[in-house]
């Protein structure tokens, strides 16, 4: 499976599969609902490569994967083990009132979007052949496509149904069952008579069912307590049966007599408030929503808004508002993203931009856009939420109008259409003002960008070979050979107390001093039996040959260099007659000192500890200066 090792990187996440209360998809988004969402950790699951974010709202704990989240939800659900459909599989967790809601709406209606986006295209589709001449609408050809495609928006109710059944974990064929009863043709028929019909002598409002979202919802809603009530009182024996078909004749009649017409008020109510907004407040409503419809996406709620564009297409024939708003949105989370991409100089950033801009632009799918870029960088959501506003305006003015439910883009340009209205110019113009709104609006905002990790590595590579090349030039050479000695052995209490500096001691085995490093003779001495050097990494050097051997006068001392002369690594610098200093009662070893250790953060010699000896030639580093 490709995406296996991202799916077992999420599990860990979220809590392990045991943690999983059901899981679905929607066109960008894994929407899990998870037992105990405490356990997940939201760090962990941004860092997953292939997530752009964790949004956790109406109960759901979102990851926003992006176009490839139907292969990667398909490679989870071969890795998982969870019963969907397990009605008595509740989350642990409760959730306020609000998220309840929103939780209900998006997880009823998101999965079947794309099958209602399908089927409004199809319509498209056909509404264009015709248009176009290239098939009649007499023709039995375009009567069996046109039922085709008609199914998808004809029986809503039972796609619905069986969704919102799951979110309310409940039995999903009877989720089903029970929006499907809704569009049962003698129903429809009963409507069409317009005749008064009564149930044990109640009147049964005739209302049309059909294309609708909250009848739905909320009949499965209350369907699923009453499911829960039949289950317990229903003995074992007769449970097949008994079950569905007492939760059928309880319901049923419910949905008929209340349900149904208080789901049909709220519709009604529903469009009037947004029918009401878009004649009076248009230019007010739709500038303000589409500044802020990126934040209801970022959050997860946005789908909460899909029954008032399908209820207005399915009662009105046409949505003036959110689609409308989402097209606003969409372009500018594409303008901005593209800007970015153009502007970045992170080579990272800027292909994750260009691709995002236009997987937004073609398909309207702004998640990659929305959190790879823009809501990343933050900067870039200001200028999409100008852009957005602005293209809102323009888009009131023209009274633009979508006649399907599906996400507006350029490749769904058909949805401006209808058999008798023609918005798709409009609809160009308004893509072309959100576009350049925004990417003017971003380019002079600006954005914090990003060092490309590439670069960064590319700079740690520079560093360490600086580093490698100043740590070698910061390595002392032993000035004599013989065995090296921690100074603080020497016999001399100045220079074994560290006050005159750091620095090592030689027991000299050759009457030979050599330079530690390229340098300058600073000091020479008319005894000869010392110099002092500063070398080219700007350590101070001092070389003693013996102790107190100031007292011999020179004897037995032969000084090559002179002050002001350059030396080089491993010059020989003075020579010394190791038995005459010993003859003379004192003591040949050698000692060399850094006299400037502050100027350096550490000091340091080669050996291990202080009673550590070795042996040593010149071409031995005996001192590290760091």
């Amino acid at each position: 499976m490709k995406y296996e090792k991202m799916n077992q990187e999420i599990l860990e996440a979220i809590g392990g599969e045991e943690n999983i209360q059901s899981v679905v998809h929607c066109s960008t988004r894994l929407r899990f609902v998870l037992k105990d969402e405490s356990k997940a950790d939201d760090k962990k699951a941004e860092a997953i490569d292939g997530v752009l974010q964790v949004v956790k709202k109406g109960g759901q704990y979102q990851l926003v994967i992006g176009n490839t989240v139907e292969d990667v939800y398909d490679d989870l659900i071969k890795m998982i083990h969870i019963d969907n459909n397990d009605s008595d599989n509740k989350p642990k967790k409760k959730q306020n009132l609000f998220d309840t809601i929103i939780g209900a709406i998006t997880g009823s209606i998101a999965p079947a979007i794309p099958l209602l986006a399908g089927a409004g295209m199809g319509k498209v589709l056909l509404l264009i052949l015709t248009i176009c001449h290239v098939l009649s609408d007499k023709s039995q050809t375009y009567q069996l496509l046109n039922l085709i495609f008609d199914t998808g928006y004809y029986f809503m109710p039972a796609y619905v149904g069986f969704s919102a059944a799951k979110i309310f974990n409940t039995d999903r064929m009877l989720g089903a069952f029970i929006g499907l009863m809704t569009v049962h043709p003698s129903w429809v028929q009963i409507v069409t008579a317009n005749k008064p019909f009564h149930f044990l002598g109640l009147p049964v409002p005739l209302v049309q069912y059909s294309s609708t979202l909250i009848t739905a919802i909320l009949s499965v809603w209350i369907m699923s307590y009453i499911y829960r009530f039949v289950r317990k009182i229903t003995p074992g024996m007769v449970k097949v049966f008994m079950e569905p078909m007492l939760t059928m004749l309880i319901t049923g009649p419910l949905v008929f007599l209340v349900i149904g017409p208080i789901s049909n008020w709220i519709s009604q109510g529903i469009g009037f408030i947004a029918m009401w907004l878009y004649h009076n407040a248009g230019v007010i409503a739709i500038p303000l929503l589409a500044a802020l419809y990126p934040w209801l996406v970022s959050i997860g709620i946005h789908k909460a808004l899909s029954p008032i564009s399908i209820q207005l297409v399915a009662t009105q024939g046409f949505d003036p508002i959110i689609r409308v708003v989402a097209l606003c949105s969409n372009m500018s989370q594409a303008a901005a993203s593209l800007a970015v991409g153009l502007k970045t100089k992170n080579k990272k950033l800027k292909s994750l931009a260009l691709s995002s801009s236009a997987t937004a632009y073609l398909g309207g799918i702004t998640e990659p856009a929305l959190f790879g870029v823009n809501l990343r960088l933050k900067k870039p959501m200001y200028g999409a939420m100008i852009g957005g506003a602005i293209a809102g305006v323009v888009a009131s003015f023209m009274k633009l109008k979508a006649f399907i439910y599906v996400t507006p883009a350029f490749l769904s340009l058909p949805m401006w259409v209808s058999k008798s209205e023609n918005f798709v110019v409009q609809a160009i113009i308004v893509i072309i003002v959100a576009s350049i709104a925004t990417f003017i609006a971003t380019w002079m905002i600006g954005f914090d960008d990003p060092v490309d990790k590439s670069q960064i590595k590319e700079a740690k590579k520079e560093e360490k070979k600086k580093f490698d090349k100043d740590h070698e030039k910061h390595e002392l050479h032993a000035p004599a050979k013989g065995v090296l000695e921690d100074v603080s052995k020497v016999d001399d209490p100045t220079f074994a107390s560290g006050v005159m500096g750091k620095g090592i001691a030689v027991i000299p085995s050759e009457g030979k001093i050599f330079a530690p490093d390229d340098g300058v003779v600073t000091a020479t001495f008319d005894t000869h039996h010392a110099i002092g050097l500063h070398l080219n990494n700007d350590a101070d050097v001092l070389i003693h040959v013996g102790i107190d051997t100031v007292e011999m006068k020179g004897k037995g001392f032969n000084q090559l260099v002179k002050k002001g002369d350059k030396v080089k690594a491993g010059q020989e610098l003075l020579d010394f007659n190791i038995d005459e200093i010993k003859k003379a009662g004192y003591d040949p070893t050698v000692i060399m000192i850094v006299t400037n250790p502050k100027d350096f953060l550490e000091v340091l010699t080669v050996l291990k500890d202080k009673d550590d000896t070795k042996k040593v030639t010149n071409q031995d580093n005996v001192i590290i200066l760091a």
